[in-house]
């Protein structure tokens, strides 16, 4: 630890700088130089979703907001803090709203982008100013005080770090191509084939909450799936809840445990967001269940995807804000015998648990990174100790 020093980021970095601030609304184009926001600042990635673009005149004009990869930016209102560094690919793009960093001659930009995701929680948060929408600002970021090892030492912790990162983009690639491979096998095999009711062939399990005051059933050991659980489940897979529940509670018929390979649909909220159980859960009352029987496992997620886009269609333009179990008189499902339904799941299951694999897997290598990333961070775990640590993983 006697080559670390605490230095201000003012102090490290050639410049500290924003983004643009004002109207954008009458610039963006359909297609252009990429305008980067907030919301396309993730911690350690930059994610291209709903990017914006402006043409090269207003690019050229707006100098000060100008990125060039190596930049590094971080969230200054929402969720002040997150950062990333500008990759590669992005030679040419701009910003709002974002603090933009570029490192000195002995400041890495991947270590500084871990280091302020690292003190997101903690150190940002007293950097924060405004009342009501807090900002992270310029004069905060350059008042940031950082624990510096030297250039070297955080190159190597940028580096371990950087290839659990580069694993789980991998295995998000992976998970997404497959994915949509056994929907597009799903879908061709179906096409044309005899439709009937849903309400026909599935039989819908609605969830519920149980008592909120009673503490005798939350925090327990039974996953409990909300709808917000479903509509951000990765990859269409729920391997984990923000809530739980106990033993107890999962012994009421509402809030019955579901096995794995139960697909869940919600009814309410985010409204036709589909999931997969990875893991054995029960649903709350903004939730369908529908658990694997006539119609097996992987084939059961894309017949229930396929319903929900019915049901949507249906709404013919007014607000789709609830499926309720008259809608599944409505919408059609494919009517098969057992043998045709087991011959198209020997076709997509395989690939459907691929993806699944490696959403698990990426979680595992998250969990990893984020226990490494204080430890690192803070100089309790040194890079070759931490290398051992991730031997075979990466």
């Amino acid at each position: 630890m006697h080559e670390w020093r605490r230095v201000l980021l003012g102090e490290v970095a050639s410049e500290v700088t924003v983004g643009h601030v004002g109207s954008m609304a009458q610039e963006y184009q359909d297609s252009g130089v990429p305008f980067l926001r907030s919301q396309n600042v993730r911690p350690h990635r930059i994610d291209i979703d709903d990017m914006k673009y402006i043409d090269d005149a207003f690019h050229a004009k707006l100098k000060k907001s100008q990125l060039r990869p190596g930049d590094v930016v971080t969230v200054r209102t929402g969720k002040p803090g997150q950062t990333s560094v500008v990759p590669d690919w992005l030679n040419s793009a701009n910003c709002s709203d974002l603090v933009i960093t570029r490192p000195g001659p002995n400041l890495d930009a991947r270590w500084l982008s871990y280091y302020l995701n690292w003190v997101t929680d903690s150190h940002i948060a007293g950097h924060l100013v405004g009342a009501v929408q807090q900002h992270f600002n310029v004069k905060s970021a350059k008042g940031l005080e950082l624990l510096l090892p030297s250039l070297v030492e955080q190159q190597a912790i940028a580096e371990i770090l950087g290839a659990l990162d580069s694993k789980i983009a991998a295995n998000d690639h992976l998970a997404a191509t497959a994915l949509e491979l056994a929907r597009t096998v799903y879908i061709e095999i179906l096409l044309g084939k005899p439709r009937i009711s849903m309400s026909g062939v599935l039989n819908p399990i609605l969830g519920g909450t149980p008592t909120r005051s009673d503490e005798s059933l939350w925090n327990g050991s039974v996953a409990w799936a909300s709808a917000k659980d479903v509509a951000n489940a990765k990859h269409g897979v729920i391997l984990s809840t923000l809530e739980s529940i106990t033993e107890l509670a999962a012994s009421k018929a509402r809030t019955r445990t579901l096995p794995i390979g139960t697909v869940v649909l919600t009814a309410r909220g985010t409204v036709g967001a589909v999931a997969r159980l990875g893991v054995p859960a029960s649903i709350n009352q903004s939730c369908y269940g529908f658990v694997p029987s006539a119609i097996p496992t992987s084939c059961l997620f894309f017949t229930v995807e396929d319903a929900a886009n019915q049901a949507r269609s249906m709404a013919h333009g007014s607000v789709f804000d609830t499926i309720t179990m008259s809608t599944f008189e409505h919408v059609r499902v494919p009517k098969l015998n057992d043998q045709e339904w087991l011959a198209i799941e020997e076709r997509i299951a395989p690939i459907l648990s691929s993806s699944q694999q490696a959403v698990s897997e990426s979680r595992k290598l998250a969990a990893t990174r984020d226990e490494l990333l204080p430890l690192l961070m803070s100089g309790k775990v040194r890079v070759r100790d931490a290398e051992k640590g991730v031997e075979g993983t990466v």
